[in-house]
């Protein structure tokens, strides 16, 4: 039975699992999660795939390889010297740039033995997702505060005047108008703090039912 090629699958769950990936052959505590997840994942596609046990022992299993019963050149004295084929999925494992590849390394000529091992649940392992950053707000740049403050006495001014005009007392709406100058300001529409005052001078007196001025 002709022994298919996955790579297709290596790249893929390589993508799925970078730091898995990341982690193969480094001889840390996940150094075998890469292996044991791609072994469990090609075993439920084909169950002559399984885990690799170097040289013909069980215990000791390859971080970088993965095993095929049924053909090849090698042995495994687990199970009555039965044929078996190693393939090397992870090139450059445990350098600095590894990569993904589908590689006999099994030699007819110089058998070494390959323990063929039941893959198990793949090692609880949650895909890396990278955090969404949120973009940092743009603080809002408001104009310098007038140097002469009678701008502002202008238009308390014009306010007590114009609400005479129409015959109104005082009232809170006073303090509606001033904030309306102020914010008009403060987003540059316009920037020009007298300009703000004729703009809402302008609309204020059109709501007290006076004439413009």
């Amino acid at each position: 039975m002709p022994i298919p090629n996955m790579l297709a699958e290596v790249e893929r769950l390589r993508t799925k699992f970078p730091q898995a990936w990341k982690d193969a052959h480094t001889n840390n505590a996940n150094t075998e999660g890469f292996i044991k997840l791609l072994a469990a994942h090609l075993h439920a596609m084909n169950p002559a795939f399984g885990l690799n046990g170097k040289r013909g022992n069980p215990t000791d299993i390859s971080d970088d390889a993965i095993c095929f019963k049924g053909e090849g050149g090698d042995f495994d004295p687990t199970d009555g010297n039965a044929p078996r084929t190693v393939i090397d999925v992870i090139g450059g494992a445990g350098g600095p740039n590894p990569f993904p590849t589908w590689a006999i390394v099994t030699r007819a000529e110089a058998p070494v033995g390959a323990a063929w091992v039941m893959p198990g649940p793949p090692p609880p392992i949650t895909p890396t997702v990278t955090p969404t950053v949120p973009p940092t707000p743009t603080k809002v740049k408001f104009p310098p505060y007038p140097a002469d403050e009678s701008v502002f006495d202008a238009m308390g001014s014009a306010l007590f005047a114009d609400f005479a005009e129409a015959h109104q007392t005082p009232n809170p709406q006073m303090v509606r108008f001033a904030f309306r100058v102020a914010y008009g300001w403060l987003t540059n529409e316009p920037a020009d703090l007298n300009a703000s005052l004729a703009k809402q001078r302008k609309e204020w007196r059109s709501l007290l039912g006076l004439p413009p001025v």
